[in-house]
């Protein structure tokens, strides 16, 4: 596929409901550091008052322009026809060889028929998740199936970052057509830091031999991180110094925030909402701990292998990111004191031990930026 735009560069539109401190808008990130030689990007936020001034300042440092479009209706169903029009009116005023829609929504088929019909000749619907909550009228049966049928229709392409997140987003019979290109991270960022470490455990107030326990992640249901506080709870049982540290925003912050003052855990929990500073967070820690409903590829728990971290997860995500010897599971429907037990374990085993050593099996599993950066190219090409 040739570019029509006036520079030889490939003009890309994502469109997105907000950047957020979340895996999509991390790999998003990476794909515009690594292409921005070849590809001109721009972003169509459609919840923009949503978005993090952070996230949106890091891409626009790359060139990037951000459109924030608004609209609003009475009902769910004047929302879906002034959101379809006000993009429909961007597209007719803005040329792009692709449209490139990453969601885990089947309600976004919107956007690439708009696309389309819009005379954008490669539109691009890109899983990353293997599943998501539904509301309304999408829970009636077979709405989903329609909407998946509507993506395959309208789609040019099928992409996704895991073989679970490409089951989730699109019919059985579309499975053929998706592309699996895993999501990448920049290696060096991520390599252990001792130094760091302890910069940001002094800042925290913690000694050395306090254990810190972490969990990166939108505060949602998905994420589970009431259930984590449980779980933390029943650590102090045994480690008494122990602290947990939450990073992320979202809508059970204050769910979040009562449930710390119910279990009396003030001052052992400290919530960071926004942060440019993840890498150093995850040296900090002394175990990643995500007990999440539901996952596609999660990119935290990518960072946090590659920064020697081990990691306590539930059953329900996929084994294809596993590094040897970081990642251990349990089952959900084990108490918060077994995974207490597994936690406090796996946190004192760890330490001393080299965590420099891991970053190395990043690119062994094909999850390096560049490598997933320059398949995302091909397919804006076509090839």
């Amino acid at each position: 596929m040739e570019s029509d735009s006036v520079s030889d560069k490939l003009k890309v539109l994502f469109i997105r409901g907000m950047l957020y401190y979340d895996g999509v808008s991390s790999v998003e990130y990476e794909w515009i550091k690594a292409l921005h030689d070849r590809v001109d990007y721009d972003y169509v936020l459609l919840d923009p008052d949503k978005s993090v001034p952070e996230k949106e300042a890091a891409v626009k440092a790359l060139g990037v322009h951000i459109y924030p479009l608004r609209y609003s209706g009475r009902n769910s169903f004047e929302n879906h026809r002034n959101r379809v029009a006000v993009v429909r009116h961007f597209l007719q005023e803005h040329h792009y060889d692709v449209v490139h829609i990453d969601t885990d929504l089947p309600s976004r088929y919107d956007m690439a028929k708009v696309a389309r019909e819009s005379g954008v000749k490669r539109v691009i619907v890109h899983s990353h998740n293997a599943a998501e909550h539904l509301h309304g009228i999408q829970k009636l049966p077979g709405f989903v199936t329609y909407e998946r049928k509507q993506i395959a229709r309208y789609a040019t392409d099928l992409a996704a970052c895991s073989k679970e997140a490409a089951a989730w987003l699109f019919n059985p019979k579309d499975q053929d057509r998706v592309r699996i290109i895993h999501n990448g991270i920049s290696r060096d960022r991520y390599v252990f830091d001792e130094a760091k470490r302890q910069k940001v455990r002094g800042q925290l107030g913690l000694d050395d031999d306090q254990l810190l326990l972490g969990n990166i992640g939108r505060l949602a249901d998905q994420k589970n991180q009431l259930f984590l506080l449980d779980i933390f709870k029943e650590v102090l049982e045994n480690q008494p110094q122990a602290h947990l540290l939450l990073i992320g925003s979202g809508e059970k912050e204050a769910e979040l925030r009562a449930k710390i003052g119910e279990l009396e855990l003030e001052g052992k929990v400290t919530m960071v909402l926004s942060t440019d500073k993840i890498p150093d967070y995850l040296f900090a820690m002394d175990l990643f701990v995500m007990p999440s409903l539901y996952e596609g590829l999660p990119m935290t728990l990518l960072e946090a292998q590659t920064s020697g971290l081990p990691c306590l997860i539930s059953d329900v995500i996929s084994s294809e990111m596993d590094f040897d010897g970081l990642i251990f599971r349990k089952s959900l429907q084990e108490k918060p004191a077994a995974w207490a037990k597994e936690a406090i374990k796996l946190a004192l085993a760890a330490r001393g031990q080299d965590r420099r050593q891991f970053a190395s099996q990043l690119a062994k599993l094909g999850y390096d930026n560049q490598e997933s950066a320059e398949q995302v190219y091909q397919m804006y090409l076509g090839h």
